[in-house]
């Protein structure tokens, strides 16, 4: 890799490419670290553009200055049938973003997945599926991309590729010949936010060699459970981080059952991982200010003030004491919130909330598990649940806020206030996750004064046990629900420890895992040895 010869990040050119970006275009985690990290780095005099598809669900609010660029654009013809490509150039803040605009893309109402309005419109597009074309989408992005430096000449210092639908990039520059002069000025980070099966963005050997004129030979090192693994292909050509230690631990154990055999690959390899683990914008969050955190009422857990949260709590009682549109889930607006069950309130109630994808890697049969055992056995505990996903998932929690009317209620779809108050109000945040590269929700929940209960994998081990919260190694719904029971009677016997611990861990987040401190201490070394 070429050496950059500098001791700042100031004024160094750093291209961000990922398939998300906060406000933008929103999927998981990687728009949030997308987001702060360009931003922090432009903070201290960094140069840095995002490069992003132009989808049919983009927000052109969350940008100004939006301007397609006239003079530079490219086609290629794949399967008989001619692509055109296009850009437009727009800022997010201090941040250039650099839209990528195909017909392919702007058909999209999600970033990977179909919507339920893909659904009314097409029955075959499932809600919650992957794109069908979801290997012809990255490879038209990332290629699209060095396309963008050639014919420009604009030729970064550092190209950081965000997670595995970029890792083609290092891989395609360095193999194309007409590639060869950004191998020259640039390296190449890629950054791997999730590596469980269904992230890989793997594709077929022979749409490789038609898309990009490569023979058979470049792919077939990175053939992997017969499909090519884009992350086994830039091995040689790019610097590997990822989320936390503990994922990079994981990621090369070749006894990690959770990435469908890819750590096993990199042990074999050697392949070595940084682990850096992902900040928090404290001032997206802030819950003493009700413009930055979307709560109803402000307060501050780092000054031991609970107020806010307590008037948060007896409004959102108040609200969902009753049904709303708890039969009304229009298609045609994906996010609306479709409420199942309802919350009523009873002395020494303790609340346990989850925020989150309804997927298995989440854990929600554990959570499930748990809530239908616990409930069973008390009847001071309520469950606070908002998210989508597994259409089983959603029917066993929609099955429970029946079963359990008052104590248990499912909020399905998204918003991102709404989200926000079920995390806040809440005394608790359970985070059963079978296997978490990092996870932001211990983050925000440590914020806003809610005690974290998480499974002791990847990033979640962050947390502190008995100090900025708890965290456990049997991720059964038994264990769970004992380790829920017994911390419910302890919150009620005696509520100021728990306020302390709470205030804690607020402390300790907002502390250790400001972006400014993880960039200063993390990623300025990292792109200046990179």
């Amino acid at each position: 890799m070429p050496s950059l010869n500098k001791t700042t990040v100031r004024n160094m050119n750093i291209w961000q490419i990922s398939r998300e970006y906060a406000g933008i275009a929103e999927a998981g985690g990687v728009k949030n670290v997308c987001t702060s990290l360009a931003e922090g780095l432009v903070d201290i005099g960094a140069n840095v553009t995002h490069f992003i598809p132009f989808y049919g669900c983009t927000n052109l609010n969350a940008v100004k200055e939006f301007k397609t660029i006239s003079n530079i654009s490219w086609s290629f013809t794949f399967n008989n049938k001619k692509h055109s490509v296009n850009f437009a150039r727009a800022y997010s803040g201090t941040v250039t973003i650099i839209f990528v605009i195909n017909s392919l893309f702007t058909q999209k109402n999600g970033v990977y997945t179909y919507t339920a309005l893909d659904e009314a419109l097409k029955p075959e597009h499932k809600q919650g599926e992957g794109h069908k074309d979801a290997s012809l989408l990255n490879m038209i992005f990332q290629t699209s991309i060095l396309n963008y430096s050639i014919q420009t000449g604009q030729y970064p210092d550092i190209i950081h590729c965000q997670d595995a639908a970029t890792a083609l990039i290092p891989f395609l520059a360095h193999k194309k010949n007409k590639y060869k002069q950004i191998t020259k000025k640039a390296s190449f980070i890629i950054t791997i936010h999730n590596a469980g099966r269904g992230y890989h963005h793997t594709f077929s050997l022979i749409d490789g060699i038609n898309f990009t004129g490569l023979a058979e030979n470049n792919f077939t090192h990175a053939i992997l459970n017969g499909r090519v693994e884009p992350l086994l292909l830039s091995t040689q050509y790019a610097l590997y981080t990822t989320v936390s230690p503990w994922y990079a631990k994981e990621l090369v154990n070749p006894k990690n059952k959770n990435s469908g055999g890819l750590s096993a690959e990199f042990a074999k390899r050697k392949v070595s991982i940084k682990g850096i683990t992902n900040g928090i914008d404290y001032e997206k969050y802030n819950p003493s200010d009700i413009n930055k955190s979307l709560l109803p009422f402000p307060y501050n857990p780092e000054k031991g003030d609970f107020s806010g949260k307590r008037l948060a709590l007896q409004k959102f009682i108040n609200y969902y004491k009753s049904p709303h549109n708890s039969t009304v889930y229009l298609p045609t607006n994906p996010d609306q919130i479709c409420q199942y069950g309802t919350i009523n309130h009873t002395k020494n109630c303790v609340y346990f909330s989850f925020h989150g994808r309804l997927v298995e890697q989440k854990g929600i049969d554990v959570l499930v598990g748990a809530a239908k055992i616990t409930l069973e056995k008390t009847s001071n505990i309520r469950f606070l649940i908002i998210g989508q996903g597994s259409t089983d998932l959603e029917k066993k929690c929609i099955q429970l806020a029946k079963q359990f009317a008052g104590r248990f209620l499912y909020l399905k779809g998204y918003d991102r206030s709404i989200a926000r108050q079920c995390v806040a109000v809440a005394d608790f945040l359970l985070l059963p996750s079978y296997f978490e590269p990092c996870c932001l929700e211990d983050f925000i929940g440590q914020l806003f004064g809610t005690i974290p209960i998480a499974h002791a994998a990847g990033g979640l081990q962050k947390i502190i046990h008995g100090k900025t919260g708890y965290v456990y190694k049997k991720n059964t719904a038994d264990n769970l629900a004992t380790i829920i029971l017994k911390l419910s009677t302890k919150k009620i016997r005696n509520p100021k420890k728990f306020l302390k611990l709470a205030k804690k861990g607020a402390l300790h987040t907002r502390k250790k895992y400001s972006w400014h401190r993880v960039i200063k201490d993390n990623y300025i070394p990292l792109y200046l040895n990179v």
